[in-house]
């Protein structure tokens, strides 16, 4: 197992080096529409936009963001997508991992699920984390979104962005973050909670190609 990730670590080295120049100076993916436009309407999902805070917004890095709430039935959905147009070296996106406990989630458990999407030849693979705040405890999925990829490693995505520079000549990204709570009163939230998201996760997902890969 040690050998492996060794090994693992040294091809994800590899290739950020041998696309360290082509990164340095990405040409900007094409301008997609902007999020704005995406659909408040998710095949029975009702979306409101939430403001975001400009130092908060400026500490991303993001090129274009959305943050909105959809409701269905009682039931809620919370929707961050950060877009990176182009990412050049020594640029950072910022994983849910390092800003939910800045923001005083912590993660109390995590795990990998695999997604069915269509059009996504290498698979989807996604996040799952269950974090918490004080009595409050929230369900969290969340995933790197390229061209024609879904992972949840970043450290993976970033090896990807260097095969996409070269492929594509592009190496624009999103990360794309759910979150649903979780009823402490309730022993099977989190499983009820699962059965919601990850639908709506399947809905966002190629919305989310359409809107910033389709050019």
């Amino acid at each position: 197992m040690t050998s492996r990730r060794t090994l693992t670590v040294v091809a994800i080295l590899l290739l950020s080096w041998a696309a360290r120049f082509e990164i340095g100076k990405p040409a900007p993916a094409p301008t997609p529409a902007s999020l704005s436009a995406f659909p408040k309407q998710l095949d029975g999902w009702t979306g409101r936009d939430l403001p975001l805070a400009t130092d908060v917004l400026q500490q991303t890095g993001v090129d274009d963001h959305l943050l909105r709430v959809y409701e269905s039935g009682g039931q809620f959905e919370s929707l961050w997508v950060g877009y990176y147009r182009s990412q050049r070296q020594g640029a950072a996106i910022h994983s849910p991992m390092n800003c939910l406990p800045g923001n005083g989630w912590q993660p109390v458990a995590t795990e990998r699920l695999a997604v069915s999407l269509d059009g996504i030849s290498k698979g989807a693979v996604i996040n799952k984390v269950i974090v918490s705040k004080g009595l409050e405890r929230e369900l969290v999925l969340y995933w790197y979104q390229t061209l024609d990829r879904v992972t949840a490693s970043e450290y993976w995505s970033k090896a990807y962005l260097a095969a996409d520079a070269f492929r594509f000549g592009r190496t624009d990204i999103a990360l794309v973050r759910i979150m649903a709570p979780l009823d402490p009163a309730d022993p099977n939230a989190e499983l009820k909670a699962l059965r919601q998201s990850l639908p709506f996760a399947q809905k966002v997902l190629p919305s989310i190609r359409k809107q910033l890969f389709s050019s």
